[in-house]
C-alpha cells in the first residue's frame, strides 16, 4: 500500500493537495481491504486486491492531479484590471478639470499629488494582492488571532492618542514615521480575519460561541469610539453575517435558529438604544448629531449636502457632461462623492457601467465563496464580499442623495491610499481562495490553521 501511495502522490504537482489526497486514498484502500477480509481473504491478499482494484497508480495520480490543482481567477483579474484602469482615468480627469479653475498654485499641485498618489497606490495594491495570493489564505488564517490582536491593540493605541490626529473629531490614521494608514481601513480588513477566527472555534459549544462574540465586539467598540458610527455598523453587520453562516453550518453545538435570533436582536436593538441615548444626552460630536438628524428630518447641514447631491443628479445627461459645477460645489468630489462626479462628467450610461462592473465583482466574490467546498475559504470570502458590497451601496446611494452622506468609499475609484490598498488586499484573499478551491477539502487539518500552543491566543 505504501509503495502504491508513493507512486500515486509523486504524480501530484501541488504539494498542498498531497496530504488530503493521501488521506482520502488511504482511507479508501483500508476500507476496501476490510471488506475483502470480511469476504474471506487473508489480510495480505486482501490489501493486494484492494490496491489492484484501485488501478494503475500513475494513471490515477495523473487524473487526480488534473482535478486537485491550483486555479487562477482570470475573470476576477479582468474585472479588477478594468476597475483599476477606469479609476486611474477618472482621477486623471479630475486633475485635468481642476486645472480649468483659477485655483491657487498649491491647490493645483495638491490635486496633481493626489492623482500621482492614486496611481502609486494602485501599483502598491497590485503588489500586495499578488503577495497575499501567493502566501495562501490558510497562512493568514493560521495567524488570524495574532493579526486580529495587533489590529485591536493599534486601535486602542489610536484612541489613547498614541497615533494619528483628528479630522472632524474622528481619529483618522495610524502612523509609523512617514507611513500612515487609515484606521477605518484597518478595521475593515479585520472582517475576513474574523472569519478565520470563527473557523478556529469550529466544533465548540456555547463557550466557543461567546469567545467568537468577544472577537466581534472589540473592533466594533473601538471603531465606534474613534468615533465612526457608519464603519462600526458596517463591520458589525459583516461579522454578524459571517457568524450567522458559521452557526447554520453547524460549527457550534448550539440551537441555530434560536441563537441567531438572539444575536441579531441583541446587536441590532441594543446599539440602536445606546445611540439614541447618546444622541439625547449630547454625548456624540456635533457633526454626528447633525448626520443623525439628517436621516430623520429635512434640516441641518447634512440634509443641505444631501439636497445638493440630489439636485446635481437631477440634471445629468445620458452621455456626456451635465454642465453642473461639481468641482466648485462638492467637497471631496474625488473621494466621498466621486460617483456624483462620474455621473455629472460622463453621464448616466457611464455611471451604470461603473455600478455594473462593481456588481459583477461583488457577485463573483460571493459566488466563489458559496461554491467553495472549503468552509474556511467560504467564511473569509463572505467577509471580503461584505466590505465591497456595503461600501459600494452606501457610497453610490449617498452620492446620488438617496441617503445622507456616510463614511464610505467607492472601491477602486475614491482617492485614499489605505482604501485602495484595502481593496487589493481583499481581492488577494479572494484570489487565493479561488486558487485552492479544488485543493483543500471541506475541513482543513488542524495544523493548517492552528499555531503552536505556546503562541495560541485565547479570549
Amino acid at each position: 500500500m505504501e509503495e502504491y501511495l508513493e507512486k500515486l502522490l509523486s504524480q501530484i504537482r501541488c504539494k498542498k493537495a498531497r496530504p488530503y489526497i493521501e488521506e482520502e486514498i488511504r482511507s479508501h484502500l483500508e476500507s476496501q481491504t476490510e471488506e475483502n477480509i470480511t469476504a474471506g481473504m487473508d489480510p495480505e491478499e486482501a490489501e493486494q486486491m484492494a490496491v489492484k482494484d484501485m488501478g494503475n497508480p500513475v494513471e490515477v495520480g495523473i487524473s487526480l492531479d488534473r482535478i486537485h490543482k491550483p486555479r487562477i481567477a482570470w475573470k476576477l483579474l479582468v474585472v479588477v484590471g478594468i476597475l483599476s484602469v477606469l479609476g486611474i482615468l477618472v482621477q486623471a480627469s479630475v486633475f485635468r478639470n481642476v486645472g480649468m479653475y483659477d485655483l491657487e498654485p498649491y491647490l493645483n499641485e495638491s490635486y496633481r499629488g493626489l492623482m500621482i498618489g492614486f496611481v502609486s497606490s494602485v501599483i502598491l495594491g497590485f503588489v500586495i494582492m499578488c503577495g497575499i495570493y501567493f502566501i495562501d489564505y490558510t497562512f493568514i488564517a493560521k495567524y488570524s488571532k495574532i493579526i486580529a490582536l495587533l489590529i485591536i491593540i493599534m486601535g486602542i493605541l489610536l484612541l489613547t492618542g498614541v497615533f494619528g490626529g483628528y479630522i472632524n473629531g474622528t481619529r483618522y490614521g495610524i502612523g509609523f514615521g512617514p507611513f500612515t494608514f487609515s484606521a477605518t481601513s484597518m478595521m475593515m480588513f479585520y472582517v475576513p480575519i474574523y472569519g478565520a477566527i470563527l473557523y478556529k472555534y469550529r466544533g465548540g459549544g456555547i463557550v466557543s460561541l461567546l469567545k467568537s462574540v468577544g472577537w466581534l465586539i472589540l473592533p466594533v467598540i473601538i471603531t465606534f469610539r474613534m468615533p465612526n458610527i457608519i464603519v462600526a455598523g458596517m463591520i458589525m453587520i459583516s461579522m454578524l453575517i459571517q457568524l450567522t453562516t458559521a452557526i447554520f453550518k453547524g460549527w457550534f453545538q448550539v440551537k441555530a435558529k434560536r441563537t441567531v435570533a438572539v444575536l441579531w436582536s441583541v446587536f441590532m436593538v441594543l446599539p440602536a438604544i445606546a445611540l439614541f441615548m447618546m444622541y439625547q444626552f449630547h454625548l456624540l460630536a456635533s457633526y454626528q448629531e447633525e448626520r443623525i438628524r439628517a436621516f430623520f428630518q429635512a434640516s441641518g447641514d447634512g440634509f443641505y449636502l444631501t439636497a445638493r447631491l440630489r439636485t446635481l443628479c437631477q440634471n445629468i445627461s445620458l452621455v456626456g457632461n451635465s454642465g453642473n459645477d461639481v468641482i466648485g460645489t462638492l467637497p471631496d468630489f474625488n473621494r466621498d462623492y466621486v460617483f456624483s462626479y462620474i455621473l455629472n462628467c460622463y453621464g448616466i450610461l457611464f455611471g451604470i457601467v461603473v455600478v455594473a462592473i462593481l456588481a459583477l465583482l461583488v457577485m463573483f466574490i460571493f459566488s466563489t465563496s458559496v461554491k467553495q467546498k472549503n468552509e474556511l475559504g467560504m467564511v473569509m470570502g463572505f467577509g471580503c464580499g461584505m466590505v465591497f458590497l456595503l461600501n459600494s451601496v452606501l457610497n453610490v446611494l449617498g452620492a446620488m442623495g438617496l441617503i445622507p452622506p456616510t463614511s464610505s468609499f467607492l472601491p477602486f475609484f475614491s482617492v485614499g491610499r489605505s482604501n485602495i490598498v484595502l481593496c487589493y488586499a481583499l481581492i488577494g484573499i479572494v484570489m487565493s481562495i479561488y486558487r485552492y478551491k479544488d485543493v483543500y477539502p471541506k475541513k482543513l487539518k488542524a495544523s493548517d490553521v492552528s499555531i503552536q500552543k505556546n503562541f495560541t491566543i485565547n479570549i
